[in-house]
């Protein structure tokens, strides 16, 4: 059977299955669960994959799951990810006790189901050689630090991210190739920023707020923080990717207190380690003197979120040939811009040749009340259709396709040594004033 046969083969079992597919992709959106929470999410996909006759391992990254399609042959290993958390964003018109899928990661879990469906047809042709690996990945966005504190101290987890979290529970050793789709407006795929989140903790000391001279104010202390930042940030005004920003998560409990805990949650990103190492130093340093200089104490709780994507550009234009056969005269944007955003797959790009794509089918702005899918059939679908006929051109025949990019990885950084870097950024500072 040639290649072109497969590649029926595979379309025609997606075909088949479109509104199985996109359901998966409206039923997740109903039903949105945020990072290490997406329990109902997780079933549903896997009773789908369980119910195709894939034998599936769950419980992965906590939430997460793996099922392996294996041609029986020898040749490289591909991972097909696929997302499916969701965001807080009470303000969305669909929210549901608060969240959204705002981000399309319901989107991308139904692609990753289709691809599955039609990388079964595919194998059945007896064609392809090496093994499939459908992954779901959890908790991409990085949010609800304090649940995802909670579950490291539990230790339940060492990463606050799904794919780290993977990483490190040896998920994919075995891989040579991954990639995954994310809903857009186009196709294609770009470089990303890395980032780490932190946990910062003002104490100081209560008292009658009518009284304040009596007290230390927590407060004081973030307000000096926030200026310092605010400053830090002219020492970034030539860089279009350096960002640094976060929230006020408690900011005392009675107003007439002065607030003796006071805690900020930030996301400081950059393009490459090295920047986010200096920046880090440099935000630590601003917000502990400022601290001091308000006489109150500060802990100063860092952890890693994202390395920075760089995606392989050998799979990349693997995948761009496969959107241009599949649509002629669409575009696809082989990193011709930079995204200052992040995402955990910067984290299987630092280890293994991967690719982070972009399907259309996405209208407003994303993490915004204004983010919906309006083209299900575009953002379900789609992927399904790239992502099996780009592992079928990568395993077809004795798989050489496959085996260049797979080789790749030689280049890239071992996965204990990228272990080692993720601990090496995860600190705990804390400095009180010397009265």
């Amino acid at each position: 059977m040639n290649k072109q046969e497969v590649f029926q083969l595979s379309n025609q079992a997606i075909k088949n299955a479109e509104e199985q597919i996109i359901g998966i992709g409206k039923k997740l959106w109903e039903n949105p669960e945020t990072g290490f929470r997406e329990v109902k999410s997780a079933a549903l996909l896997t009773k789908t994959l369980e119910d195709l006759g894939f034998k599936v391992k769950t419980g992965l990254a906590v939430t997460g799951f793996r099922a392996d399609l294996d041609t029986g042959k020898p040749g490289p290993t591909i991972a097909v990810m696929g997302e499916f958390d969701a965001l807080l964003i009470p303000s969305h018109p669909e929210a549901v006790d608060g969240v959204a899928h705002a981000c399309g990661h319901n989107t991308s879990a139904a692609g990753l189901i289709g691809t599955a469906i039609g990388l079964k047809a595919a194998v059945e042709s007896g064609e392809l050689c090496g093994k499939i690996a459908f992954i779901g990945s959890p908790a991409e966005e990085g949010i609800e630090l304090e649940f995802r504190q909670e579950l490291i101290n539990e230790g339940k987890i060492k990463s606050i991210a799904g794919k780290p979290q993977l990483i490190r529970e040896g998920v994919l050793d075995d891989v040579d190739i991954a990639f995954m789709h994310h809903l857009s407006t186009r196709f294609g795929y770009n470089s990303h920023n890395g980032s780490v989140c932190k946990k910062i903790i003002f104490t100081g000391k209560s008292c009658h707020a009518a009284a304040p001279q009596n007290g230390t104010n927590a407060l004081n202390a973030m307000n000096l923080a926030l200026h310092a930042l605010g400053l830090l940030r002219e020492s970034y005004s030539n860089s279009d990717k350096v960002r640094f920003h976060g929230i006020v998560s408690n900011g005392g409990q009675s107003v007439n207190i002065i607030p003796d805990n006071v805690e900020m949650d930030y996301m400081l990103r950059a393009e490459t380690v090295q920047e986010l190492v200096d920046l880090n130093k440099r935000f630590d340093n601003a917000v502990t003197h400022a601290a001091l200089a308000a006489e109150c104490s500060v802990q100063i709780n860092t952890v890693p979120y994202s390395m920075p994507v760089i995606d392989d550009e050998m799979l990349g234009a693997e995948m761009g040939k496969v959107v241009n056969e599949l649509f002629p005269g669409e575009a696809f944007n082989a990193n011709g811009f930079f995204l200052a955003s992040c995402t955990d797959m910067g984290d299987i790009e630092t280890v293994i040749p991967a690719v982070h794509g972009y399907v259309p089918g996405a209208i407003g702005a994303s993490h915004s009340k204004s983010y919906f899918v309006n083209n299900y059939y575009t953002g379900c679908i789609y992927p399904a259709l790239i992502g099996s006929r780009l592992v079928i051109e990568l395993l077809y025949g004795d798989a050489e396709k496959g085996k260049a990019i797979a080789a790749r990885k030689a280049d890239l950084m071992p996965i204990p040594e990228y272990i080692k870097l993720l601990d090496s950024l995860s600190t705990a500072k804390s400095a009180s004033p010397d009265l």
